[in-house]
Parts: C-alpha cells; structure tokens; sequence
C-alpha cells in the first residue's frame, strides 16, 4: 500500500502555471548544490518512480526547469537523494513558503487547492496519533494499576476517536472533486479495512476522473482487495503443523478465529505476543480460535519461539518466509498482520492488535 504523503518541503521552490503546450515551471533555490551532480524530477505512479528529467543545479543553487505535463500527476523532487520533495503538478500556481509551525525550519504550499487538502487531512491524521498516544499511556497505566473500569473507559474513548477521525477523513476525501489528491489520499485509512469507501470512491473517480492513470491505479487496486474484503469469504489455509499433520482454516468453522501471520524473527510480533496470549486465555473457552501462521524458514527457530511465547493455539507454516503460500494469498506483505473470521467464515476484521484487538473481543464476547 503507499506510504503515508506527508509532505516536508526543505527548499524554496515555485510552479507557475503556464501553457499546456509549455508546461510546468519549477523554480527556487537549493541552499546545498553538489557540483556534477543531477538533480532528478521523478513521476510516482503505482508505486513506482520513474525519472522523466535531471538537471543540474546552478553554483548558487538556483533553478528553472519548464515540465511538461500530460495530466495532473503526483511527482517529487529529488537532491541527490538527499532531500526530497513531493508535490502534485496540476494547472495552478504554487509557492513555497515557510512554515512557522515547523521546528525544523521547513517549507509549506500555499495556492495549491490540491496540496491544501492533503494538509488537511495530515493534520487529522497527526491529531488523532496524538491523541492515541496519550490514550495508550493511559491505557498502559491503568493495565499496571489493574483498574478494569478505567482500561474500559480508554477502551471506548479510543474506538470513539478513531471512529470520527476515520469519519472525517472519509468526509474529507469525498469532497475533493476532481482533484487527484483524493485518490493520493486514500494512504490516510486502512485501505484494507475501508473496502466499502474504497470501491465508492473507485466508482466516484470513474465519472469524474475516467481518464485519469491514477483511477485506473485505484480501480485496479479496489479489484485486489475485492476477494479479501470484510463480508467475503476468508481463502482456505491448508498447511503442516510442526508435527507435519495439515491444519485447515475451515476446521475451525463455527468459532471466531483469527489468523495470527507472524515470525520468530519479527521483534514487533514478540512483543504483541504476550497480548495475543492474554486475549486467547480470556476468551478461548467462548469460542475464541487463532491459527498462527509461521513466514519463518528455520523450524527450529519457529518451534523455539512458540514455546519461548507461550503460544497454546495451532500453529503452521510451510518454512517459506513472505513467499508461503498463505501469504500470498493474504497479500502479507508485512508482520504483524492479522485476519478475524467469523463463524460462518466470513472476514469481519482486519490487523487488530493491542487495545483495538481487546476491544473488538469484548464486543463480540462481552
């Protein structure tokens, strides 16, 4: 999935609109030049950068570049490899000027209706981690003190927020017509988790934007997900335990399980172990199931790590790191990830861990 496009700017930099027959032109002044080395305009499109001109800079640092551009596009800046800057070429003007919020000294857009709402929405979204982080505090203190009434009250003040600040992203991103900073802006939710908006927005983009590289990235995108949407069936697991016996997924039919996609040699996922442990405890003899699925390639370290963790509940892997079977059929592309299964087979959550993975238990068990 793409990054996050939080936009630190570190030059002073100005697209002036002109022509189309004329293109873009990118000017400023970088304060570090390097002599007989060239400074690179790359466009980012599904994923991938592509470099469409270099130049080299001025001894003041000083340049004026014209670019030509077929469709507005999302492209970025590169110093050497240095210092980067990403921006969304479009018909209107653009300045750089400093921005007094940022300790570092950095640059911000002004007259950019595209850049505006991706400003708005990254400072939603730094709102929220803010907000989150003093809650997990809270949260952790409360877990230490064993005050259950209180971890009960952090619990749902964080579904609340998240909630509404997942709301308001959503709102946001509907609102931005015909800009592709919409599309760009979809990084800002669990993608994954937000099918459902995800292909409206697809569908949305197809009559505003039909002709656009950047919605037929999201349509194509919106097709992957499609088959491991929340409400579709969760694909079949068939895979050796570390006794060599096949354990499927659809053996647990009639419970709640979650598929647990882990590592011995993930340090995030040693450390939500513990967790993971104390919510299966709690909620085993309800119906609670979980299939750990290994992306080690070592048994040896696999089967250590289990009994170094403690992990009570089945576990399989077929030793083939992110090329296992079951992770490319998940599109695992990182760990910790984790898939809830409803009863009936169905997904009805996505990489629920810490606090949102108790929370989502207790909703569902009381």
């Amino acid at each position: 999935m793409r990054k996050n496009l939080v936009f630190v700017f570190v030059i002073a930099l100005v697209v002036m609109s002109c022509s189309k027959k004329e293109g873009l032109t990118i000017s400023g002044t970088y304060e570090n030049p390097v002599e007989d080395q060239l400074v690179k305009i790359e466009l980012i499109m599904n994923n991938e950068l592509t470099v469409i001109d270099s130049f080299y800079l001025e001894p003041s640092g000083a340049y004026n570049r014209t670019v030509k551009v077929s469709e507005p596009g999302f492209y970025r800046l590169n110093f050497y490899n240095r210092h980067i800057t990403n921006m969304i070429l479009n018909d209107s003007n653009l300045q750089l000027v400093k921005d007094e919020n940022d300790p570092r000294g950095g640059y911000k857009v002004t007259g950019s209706k595209d850049m505006d709402y991706i400003y708005q929405l990254t400072a939603l979204k730094q709102d929220f981690e803010n907000q989150s982080q003093a809650l997990n505090s809270k949260f952790m203190n409360a877990r230490n003190s064993g005050d259950v009434q209180l971890l009960e009250d952090i619990r749902s003040r964080f579904m609340q927020l998240k909630v509404a600040n997942d709301d308001q992203i959503k709102s946001s991103i509907l609102k931005m017509d015909y800009s592709i900073a919409g599309i760009l802006s979809t990084s800002f939710i669990d993608e994954e988790n937000e099918f459902t908006f995800l292909d409206s927005l697809s569908q949305k983009y197809q009559k505003e934007l039909p002709n656009s590289s950047y919605t037929k990235e999201l349509v194509n995108k919106v097709e992957s997900y499609r088959k491991l949407a929340i409400g579709s069936a969760a694909p079949e697991i068939s895979l050796p335990n570390p006794e060599g016996q096949i354990v499927s997924l659809s053996s647990f039919k009639g419970k709640y399980v979650m598929i647990d996609f882990w590592a011995a040699w993930c340090r995030p996922c040693r450390m939500e172990n513990p967790n993971v442990v104390r919510m299966y405890d709690t909620y085993n003899n309800k119906g609670f199931e979980i299939l750990g699925v290994s992306l080690d390639r070592q048994k040896d370290s696999w089967i250590k790590a289990i009994a170094d963790d403690r992990l009570t509940w089945t576990q399989v892997s077929d030793l083939k790191y992110f090329e296992s079977e079951a992770a490319q059929l998940y599109r695992i592309n990182s760990i910790p990830a984790t898939y809830l299964i409803g009863p009936d087979g169905t997904i009805i959550a996505k990489n629920l861990r810490g606090a949102e993975l108790e929370a989502k238990l207790k909703e569902i068990f009381g």
